[in-house]
């Protein structure tokens, strides 16, 4: 692969970088002197006792509300199938860190809610515990586990379905014994994304007064100013990520199914009357809960804010749009260059991979370790120049999707293919824009419009890194929500998730249009 040769030399300076990152901020984070005082064996054993149940118990939530959801709208014909297939997905448009405080406010003791069920002596009880975090948390997740199951479904599950009905099995019975074995792979994938984006929230766990690693890592950065006890933090909490990661490889590929996408139509599963109403209703009422209601929350809480006005703040518009554009153009570039060196050189593999995998490493560790590892290599702030460490700790972070979807699409490309362009006399970046270039531009589209949800979403790397004076809509939610403002904190939550929902329906459409081809 001659005209890939390139492509290996472009990658090497990202290459160099994450790994000296990763290594240097181990280094530096181990061998250096903390203050005692912040690492009492109590205060680490509540930090990972919190974040490991907060993690696992909503990765299981997760899991028991999107997995039937998935088989339902994939197998069964129902009103409002095909609405329900792509509609329970768009919760992923809120930020966890914006249900949190969403919920906090419906639930609190002065909620009109809460007053009106007193007047009929019912208390709800309070969500402020790890219990309620865990519910909020599935809720605001359980669609990562739901696209990537119905997309197993839609690929595998049809073929393995008709299979097992040819062999006599009832409907539940080839569900439970064939179909929900074969998706251990997508379940597994998804719990351990849901269990990545819990780790990696601050809002949403310091609204709801749970202490996990990351508030421990902003308390000790911001509240003590003791940057090495946050660093030994974020470094604790890089370790249990990478347990994570081992967990999730292990167990997923365990009890795969392989199959092949099937060409043949489907035909739904047709129910009674009563039983397609029921299903409806299920639907309904899971939609309302984790879209309809918090929507209408904070479009009634926006109407009840008199103080903010678009205009006067339309430059956290602006921040937050440029911040999340260029954060997809620099993440998507260089995922492509990595993406056609892993393909055209085999030595490079190894390293492409890890410099890859940040997704799976909350923001507030990438941060801590860049405002750690610059400050001893240049012995300075690496915010001192403007939103340069914010952009680099985004790439990194958002670095995976954008690489497995264009890396995904390159592997589609034939052999023999590239064999016949070799013979060809053109250079490696005429090869590229004419051959590779159109074979990769949806999942080049896909991974721009991703990175682009999840960095304008995302919070902790932005308060960490934001130049002074420098807001977003993300840091502007957690200046309301930290001092108890809820409805001061939801018009910028509105602005933020009407822009996520624009995103969220090209990505399903995009996933849409593939799967046709």
């Amino acid at each position: 692969m001659q005209n890939l040769k390139i492509w290996s030399y472009v990658s090497l300076p990202w290459l160099v970088f994450t790994l000296t990152f990763f290594i240097g901020f181990f280094v530096l984070a181990f061998s250096s002197e903390t203050d005692a005082l912040l690492f009492s064996d109590n205060y680490l054993r509540s930090l990972f006792f919190n974040t490991f149940l907060l993690s696992f118990s909503s990765a299981i939530l997760s899991a028991l509300i999107a997995v039937p959801l998935a088989i339902l709208v994939t197998f069964y014909k129902f009103p409002g199938h095909k609405f329900f297939s792509w509609g329970l997905s768009l919760s992923i448009a809120f930020p966890a860190y914006v249900y949190a405080f969403i919920f906090v406010g419906i639930f609190e003791y002065a909620s009109p809610l809460s007053e009106y069920l007193r007047q009929i002596n019912i208390n709800l009880p309070s969500i402020k515990n790890l219990f309620g975090a865990s519910i909020i948390m599935s809720m605001a997740l359980f669609p990562y586990i739901f696209l990537l199951t119905k997309a197993q479904l839609s690929n595998v599950g049809v073929g393995i379905f008709k299979a097992a009905k040819s062999l006599g099995s009832t409907n539940l019975s080839a569900i439970y014994k064939v179909i929900l074995p074969s998706l251990k792979p997508a379940i597994f994938a998804g719990m351990a994304l849901v269990i990545f984006e819990t780790v990696a929230d601050f809002g949403g766990v310091s609204t709801l007064r749970v202490e996990t690693f990351t508030v421990g890592i902003y308390d000790a950065w911001f509240g003590y100013q003791s940057y090495l006890p946050a660093a030994r933090l974020a470094s604790y909490l890089l370790i249990f990520v990478f347990f994570i990661i081992f967990l999730s490889k292990y167990f997923g590929t365990k009890n795969s199914y392989l199959a092949s996408k099937t060409a043949e139509n489907f035909e739904k599963i047709e129910l009674g009357n009563s039983k397609q109403y029921l299903l409806t209703t299920l639907c309904v009422s899971i939609f309302s809960i984790v879209f309809c209601i918090p929507l209408l929350q904070l479009i009634l809480w926006h109407f009840d804010n008199s103080t903010f006005s678009l205009f006067k703040n339309l430059n956290l518009v602006i921040n937050s749009l440029f911040v999340a554009i260029c954060a997809a153009f620099i993440t998507v570039f260089i995922a492509m260059v990595l993406s056609l060196s892993y393909r055209g050189n085999k030595n490079l593999r190894s390293m492409i991979i890890i410099s890859s995998s940040g997704y799976a490493i909350p923001g507030s560790i990438i941060s801590a370790g860049l405002l750690f590892v610059f400050d001893a290599i240049f012995g300075t702030s690496i915010t001192l120049y403007g939103v340069f460490g914010l952009l680099l700790c985004l790439s990194l972070r958002f670095m995976t999707p954008a690489f497995n979807y264009i890396s995904s699409s390159l592997a589609n490309i034939s052999e023999s293919s590239e064999r016949a362009l070799s013979t060809q006399p053109k250079n490696s970046f005429k090869a590229f824009a004419l051959f590779y270039l159109p074979q990769i531009r949806p999942a080049i589209f896909l991974g721009f419009m991703i990175v682009f949800i999840e960095s304008i979403k995302e919070q902790p790397a932005t308060l960490l890194l934001r130049p002074v004076g420098f807001d977003t809509l993300s840091t502007k939610i957690y200046n309301f929500t930290y001092e108890g403002h809820w409805v001061m904190a939801a018009s910028p939550s509105l602005l933020l998730v009407l822009l996520s929902l624009i995103f969220v329906y090209l990505i399903n459409r995009s996933i849409d249009l593939n799967n046709k081809v």
